[in-house]
């Protein structure tokens, strides 16, 4: 029971735990949520120390860790990767493709929920409506569609000409854009911070535009900090819309996609590979993970 006197209060109270069938409950979450992690981590492990082993090794051999482990080997195996799966260029087209969502994610998401949340110009119920409207939509009926408005831009229509943005990066940017739930979570938050801010500003000679990047984004950082990490993730790993709209400008899922189907690269080479690609997002989430929870609290609490 001594156990149990200093838990903070979760789903299971100091009364529930002070008998045997709350502790038994307790104990049957612990040993749930253990196996998850035993989970999750595992096959992360055994692939990062597969990306270590001699490729016979890996065929012959059932042992979990390799069987040399020194500064030396790693170091070896690290830049002889690094020379076989070339991935610099798509480590910056990646970088470029993430920056860029970024920029235009937290500009034009903002500033639409702005414009719902404190301009409220005509047709703002409507527009309000359509965009909670959109986050209804399944994603597959819309595959179609998008591909043809990258297509013919902005018309998706052959007849009516337009503009292609295949093997640009327009296409992902856009998508960015049209994000519905950083609208959403922009307005809920703007709807928080007190009119008087703003009026002020626009006594002082500030536009709305001003007032905008000036007043109410930096009040508004813990929203945009998680919008800017939650945005580098998903274009850092983004898939699918890069299959379908990239050629010649090679992303990194992309290339780490294609390699698995290259019988010149070996399985402990190809593992690195995911080691190298998974690097990035694994930083941003340790370095930033404090502000990452911290903005799923606030876009979970506000409005």
């Amino acid at each position: 029971m001594k156990k149990f006197e200093n838990k903070e209060t979760g789903i299971l109270s100091r009364s529930d735990l002070s008998n045997v069938s709350g502790q038994m409950l307790y104990w049957f979450f612990f040993i749930v949520l253990a196996l998850v992690c035993v989970v999750a981590v595992v096959p992360a492990l055994w692939t990062l120390l597969t990306a270590f082993k001699d490729t016979q090794e890996i065929y012959a051999s059932f042992s979990f860790l390799p069987s040399d482990m020194s500064w030396h080997r790693i170091t070896s195996r690290l830049s002889e990767s690094w020379a076989a799966l070339q991935l610099g260029d798509s480590f910056i087209n990646t970088i470029i493709l993430s920056i860029g969502s970024l920029v235009f994610k937290i500009t034009i998401c903002g500033l639409g929920g702005y414009v719902l949340s404190r301009l409220k110009p005509r047709g703002a119920g409507l527009v309000f409506a359509l965009v909670v409207w959109t986050m209804m939509m399944p994603v597959q009926i819309r595959i179609v569609p998008t591909y043809m408005s990258f297509l013919h831009f902005p018309f998706a229509s052959d007849n009516m000409g337009g503009v292609s943005l295949l093997d640009t990066y327009w296409p992902m940017w856009l998508n960015a854009c049209a994000d519905t739930f950083a609208v959403l979570l922009f307005k809920n938050n703007f709807d928080a911070i007190p009119i008087s801010y703003i009026e002020s500003a626009k006594l002082d000679g500030c536009g709305n535009i001003r007032a905008f990047f000036k007043i109410v984004l930096p009040l508004s950082m813990p929203i945009v900090i998680f919008e800017s990490i939650n945005t580098l993730s998903q274009a850092w790993s983004a898939f699918f819309t890069p299959l379908l709209v990239l050629d010649k400008r090679m992303v990194l899922p992309l290339k780490i996609y294609r390699l698995s189907m290259d019988p010149n690269i070996r399985m402990n080479t190809y593992f690195m590979g995911l080691i190298f690609a998974s690097l990035p997002p694994l930083l941003i989430f340790i370095i930033f993970q404090r502000r990452i929870m911290g903005g799923i609290n606030v876009g979970g609490v506000k409005g």
